[in-house]
């Protein structure tokens, strides 16, 4: 007998991906997190505020970390601490009217330093959040990464724009791989009330009328996990450079108005034409997925309706619980 035919190989050790992912605690971030750990990643989830209350928010593999990212030394003492082998940068000024904030400009400083540390930590491979907004909105055909120009209407559109221009060429200085994630139109269970889907939810399950434009500009609407899932899958892919994260198929507002409507049964209390749309507001804003779905052979978890119908179980839920409190 051949002896090498009785020794047992030794079993394969499996590489666990070691995720930095800040901005954990937002809207966006929370459903990240959910994705991350559904990937089995160990996840380092920076906060500012409070830790979420999710049931997720305690899973093994999950370590919460308080950090001022804002601060260069901060960054770099999470970095340091952790080691993370990854990076989702998430993390950004939020806070109401922040489109059109200075503190913008000062997050372009901060991202520099984060990657800066995150790199000199040992991590390898990072992917950066930016928007839609960095988009000209004139453009007249849905958003292609490489062809649209980017030409941003909003502060906000125009930090994350000069972030991008710098990133690339930074990270290849730093022999990162890198790439620059664009989500379109969120929404889902969490999101802001005074953001449109929740906005008119919630007034529909609380029997108010829902006071709304006149819905006619069509927009990219995606559910937060599907995003949160093709994030994911960005930043375990190989791909590189900048990738739209939307649907592919724009809507009207009114279509998602009136679904809202049909789905609770009371569109009756939809007022369109309440109030106007904000000037300068476009007809289309779309992505083009080809990318997403050739790069990552991606495809959404959610329909509009089921994506609406989830998020308003989630809200009839949530209201259930203040009426209960």
């Amino acid at each position: 007998m051949d002896p090498s035919s009785s020794v047992t190989s030794a079993p394969e050790t499996r590489h666990v991906p070691r995720v930095l992912l800040t901005g954990a605690s937002g809207f966006l971030g929370r459903a990240c997190l959910a994705a991350l750990l559904r990937a089995g990643a160990e996840v380092v989830a920076t906060y500012r505020g409070v830790v979420p209350a999710d049931a997720w928010a305690r899973a093994p593999g999950l370590k919460w970390v308080q950090a001022d990212l804002t601060n260069a030394a901060a960054c770099a003492a999470v970095c340091a601490d952790h080691r993370p082998t990854h990076l989702l940068a998430l993390a950004w000024h939020m806070a109401p009217g922040y489109q059109q904030a200075l503190e913008n400009y000062r997050w372009i400083t901060h991202s520099l330093d984060l990657i800066c540390a995150f790199s000199a930590s040992g991590g390898q491979r990072i992917v950066f959040c930016g928007s839609c907004m960095e988009y000209d909105w004139t453009w007249e055909a849905p958003f292609v990464e490489e062809v649209t120009p980017l030409r941003p209407a909003t502060d906000y559109g125009a930090a994350k724009a000069a972030l991008f221009t710098a990133y690339g060429p930074l990270c290849a200085q730093l022999g990162l791989s890198a790439a620059w994630a664009r989500p379109y139109f969120l929404y889902g269970p969490g999101e802001n009330p005074r953001r449109l889907a929740a906005d008119v939810i919630v007034s529909l399950l609380q029997e108010r009328e829902a006071l709304c434009g006149p819905g006619t500009q069509r927009r990219d609407f995606m559910h937060v996990a599907d995003v949160a899932d093709a994030m994911t899958s960005l930043l375990f892919s190989q791909a590189r450079g900048p990738m739209n994260i939307g649907s592919g198929t724009a809507v009207p507002l009114v279509a998602l108005i009136e679904e809202i409507g049909r789905q609770i049964g009371r569109g009756d209390l939809i007022r369109l034409g309440a109030h106007e749309a904000r000037p300068g507001e476009p007809d289309l804003v779309e992505a083009d997925t080809t990318l997403l779905c050739k790069e990552l052979n991606w495809v959404p978890s959610f329909t509009l309706e089921t994506g609406l119908a989830d998020t308003i179980a989630w809200w009839r839920a949530e209201l259930e619980k203040d009426e209960d409190a």
